[in-house]
């Protein structure tokens, strides 16, 4: 199958119609090869072997890309990533169609991966664009996905010997394992209250779900998990994942219940993540952050984080919400 060459078209007639369908094994490559690559010009060999190796370390299954088929033209491909937690992340080109006709394709292989996937208990679609690309978010917009929130990724390199702090009496750190599960589930429900990290979010998914999602963010270690307790109440939690082995660590989520912020509980848990970064051997500590979450903006650039990317977060809801 060969890359459209501008809109589709039946020979003197119409725009022709599009099959948007799953690739069969022959077309993963060059589909794969539009996903990666921008609008105009595909990705070569190397970034998609490159993705490959990626996508195998990471259980990513490359081969369930979906593309929309006009008349033998790719005119547009998405992959669908897959996430436990009934979440899906749509991989799609930089940059979105500019022609008409290649716009109104693209917006119908998005619908139908959505409908596919919305069929097999998937709740969520994600896209995360660069914030610039307009037509992208339009795109989006146009099918039914909503602005979350745009995300501020931050890195940081900790000392190599950085100390884990002495906590305040009183509190003590307790683990993740099956007998604290529950209580994590409380830890975590208890942050997002009046929560500045992408409130949009709050109540769209069962704690079940929003647990299974971070433990699916890098590599799960119950060891990296920890929750912040006072007494046998949990006041924040502390989520942590190896995202490249021996090279960097994943803040995954880090949040304070009400009555807990304003006590410099936030910069314990953050030297707290520097330390065992540290200690793993890890090269960097990353995290993304809500761009209106001012005061946890403040809390990590006084920890040495420093901006290094952003993107526009989107969500489409492919369950039906409650009363609907």
């Amino acid at each position: 199958m060969r890359p459209a060459g501008g809109a589709p078209t039946s020979a003197g007639g119409p725009p022709a119609a599009a099959t948007c369908r799953p690739a069969v094994r022959e077309e993963v490559l060059p589909a794969l090869g539009f996903v990666l690559g921008s609008a105009s010009e595909p990705a070569d060999d190397v970034h998609v072997n490159d993705f490959l190796r990626f996508a195998r370390r990471r259980g990513i299954d490359a081969s369930a890309v979906w593309l929309a088929d006009a008349g033998g033209s790719l005119a547009w491909a998405v992959l669908p990533v897959l996430s436990p937690g009934r979440t899906m992340l749509l991989l799609g080109p930089v940059g979105g169609p500019t022609h008409p006709t290649v716009f109104q394709i693209a917006g119908q292989l998005v619908d139908a991966v959505c409908e596919r996937y919305g069929a097999h208990d998937v709740q969520l679609a994600q896209v995360l664009l660069d914030p610039g690309d307009a037509v992208s978010r339009r795109l989006y917009e146009g099918r039914a996905f909503a602005r979350v929130a745009e995300l501020i990724y931050l890195q940081a390199a900790p000392r190599r010997k950085a100390p884990a702090p002495a906590l305040p009496p009183g509190l003590r750190w307790v683990g993740y394992s099956a007998d604290t599960h529950a209580l994590f589930g409380r830890a975590i429900l208890g942050t997002y209250d009046r929560s500045l990290d992408c409130p949009s979010l709050n109540g769209l998914r069962g704690i079940e779900d929003v647990l299974a999602g971070h433990k699916a963010s890098g590599e799960f270690d119950p060891r990296l998990w920890g929750a912040l307790c006072e007494g046998e109440r949990p006041l924040g939690v502390l989520l942590l994942a190896r995202a490249a082995p021996g090279e960097t660590m994943e803040l995954v989520y880090l949040g304070l219940a009400p009555d807990a912020r304003g006590r410099g509980l936030g910069d314990v848990m953050m030297r707290e993540a520097l330390a065992i970064t540290a200690a793993d051997g890890g090269g960097r500590l990353s995290l993304a952050v809500d761009s209106n979450n001012a005061p946890a903006l403040r809390l990590y650039y006084r920890h040495g984080m420093q901006r290094v990317g952003a993107k526009l977060a989107m969500m489409r809801r492919l369950d039906p919400a409650p009363g609907a």
